[in-house]
This record gives structure tokens, sequence and C-alpha cells, in this order.
């Protein structure tokens, strides 16, 4: 599982997640089954991750507005055994408006 931090005032691009979820399907180990996407997070379900390897996944987020914020924190973790997990701290974005 993966949580992803989606930040205030920023909407994620979905299609890049379909993307990935159509180009892994072939994958035998980070296979992204299924996701869902809520107003402050990605959750990401993979089948599964052979120890040692990596997953590289790439998304684009969308700012409505000009804005200066923090992400939330993003974490992954064990369906079955949460307290197996890593967390990635929140960093501080901000977006200017273009003259």
């Amino acid at each position: 599982m993966v949580d992803l931090g989606i930040p205030p005032g920023f909407d994620l691009l979905s299609e890049d997640l379909q993307d990935y979820q159509q180009k892994s399907v072939s994958r035998q180990g980070g296979r992204l089954e299924k996701f869902n996407l809520t107003a402050t997070q990605a959750i990401l379900y993979f089948d599964s991750l052979p120890p040692g390897d990596t997953i590289t996944l790439h998304y684009r987020l969308r700012a409505k507005y000009p804005i200066r914020a923090r992400t939330f924190q993003s974490r992954v973790y064990e369906y079955y055994d949460p307290n197996v997990n890593s967390v990635a701290r929140p960093v501080q974005l901000e977006v200017r408006k273009h003259h």
C-alpha cells in the first residue's frame, strides 16, 4: 500500500496512475492493482514488491491557484501488517502567478 499525500490547492492527474496501472499489468511484482483518490491523498494498492526491488512512479500535480503549502506525509506499508512501513516527510511547495 502507498498513501501519497496530495498538497492542499492541488489536483493529482489520475491519468498518470492509470497509465502506470496499464503498463504494470504484466509485471511479476509492483503491479498497481487499483487506486483511490481523495482530496488529500492517493491510495495505491500494489500486488507485491520483492525484497530489494524498486518501483518508479511518475505523477503530476496541477495547481488550482497560487499557493504556498506543505505536502501531506506519504507512507508505504504492508496491507496486512501496517507496522511494516516507511514515511516520507512533508515538503514545502510554492506556486506563483505567472505574468
